[in-house]
């Protein structure tokens, strides 16, 4: 069944179908839907207050994204509004990376160096633009139709300051545990007054891109699940406590290009560990000389 919502201008008209749900994102839930005639992504969100976010957090993810055009970053489209909802029309896409390393996708994909120079130079724009994502995982990257990757979701996304990259952790912290990097997880004990003094910077994103990359090689491995796949308990503590195996049952070995990569990118110590411009640099490096 068919939902139409009707704006003030006939040209811009959007429908979605309930009954054909895509996902559920960190702010709403993402329908199959139709913009101008063409397939699009519908992320609806509910409007009222106490029900589900607040008017200020509601707002978060449009005002980013407005702010965000990349290849490697979802594209929003247009915004809409009814009485109940708010509407994110988003460019629509094939599958995720969780799709993919779960093997349910089977459509095109960029080779392994190009999707992971992809996803970090999505993050590095993100970065550059003064933003934070706090949800980096598979789900939340996205294939294109032309099989381009997409860092999409930026409902627990917020700014940081210009110089360093730095934001307060006074709403605790965001995301997904085992994509959590260390100082995320030592948070989560504290409370909200101490919460508040505390700083951290968007080196956050890159120890989760560092999880992502491991799990996106691997087909499912994780660095902090002792060679196996992530679990929600053992996993963070491993994390926290930098227990840390790369080349387990679903590892790597440790001649892989990307093994020393992965290992600087989550290191416990957010001043040890790499940064994107060393990530891109070595990824580019490995795609001349393949």
């Amino acid at each position: 069944m068919a939902f139409i919502v009707n704006w003030l201008f006939p040209k811009k008209l959007v429908d979605y179908n309930r009954d054909k749900a895509l996902g559920v994102g960190a702010s709403g839930q993402v329908f199959l839907g139709t913009f101008n005639g063409t397939n699009v992504a519908v992320k609806r969100i509910l409007k009222t207050a106490g029900r589900n976010l607040n008017e200020a957090v509601q707002k978060k993810e449009e005002e980013i994204m407005k702010n965000l055009d990349h290849p490697n970053v979802l594209k929003l489209l247009d915004v809409q509004d009814d009485e109940n909802f708010k509407y994110l029309i988003l460019e629509l896409c094939v599958g995720t990376l969780f799709d993919y390393v779960k093997g349910t996708y089977k459509g095109g994909m960029p080779s392994e160096i190009d999707g992971m120079i992809q996803m970090a130079t999505g993050l590095q724009y993100i970065h550059s633009k003064h933003f934070v994502h706090r949800d980096i995982k598979p789900a939340n990257v996205l294939i294109s139709s032309t099989f381009v990757l997409k860092i999409s979701d930026f409902g627990f996304s917020r700014t940081v300051t210009t110089t360093s990259g730095s934001f307060s952790m006074s709403s605790g912290p965001r995301g997904t545990r085992v994509y959590y990097s260390p100082e995320f997880l030592s948070t989560e004990e504290k409370t909200r007054q101490e919460q508040e003094q505390i700083r951290v910077n968007v080196s956050v994103d890159v120890f989760s891109l560092g999880c992502l990359f491991f799990n996106y090689l691997t087909k499912g491995g994780h660095p902090f699940a002792e060679g196996g796949s992530p679990n929600e308990t053992l996993t963070p503590a491993n994390i926290q406590n930098g227990k840390k195996i790369l080349n387990g049952e679903k590892g790597l070995p440790e001649n892989h290009y990307a093994y020393a990569m992965i290992d600087g990118m989550t290191e416990k110590l957010p001043d040890n560990r790499w940064k994107l411009e060393q990530v891109l640099e070595t990824l580019n490096g490995k795609k001349l000389k393949s």
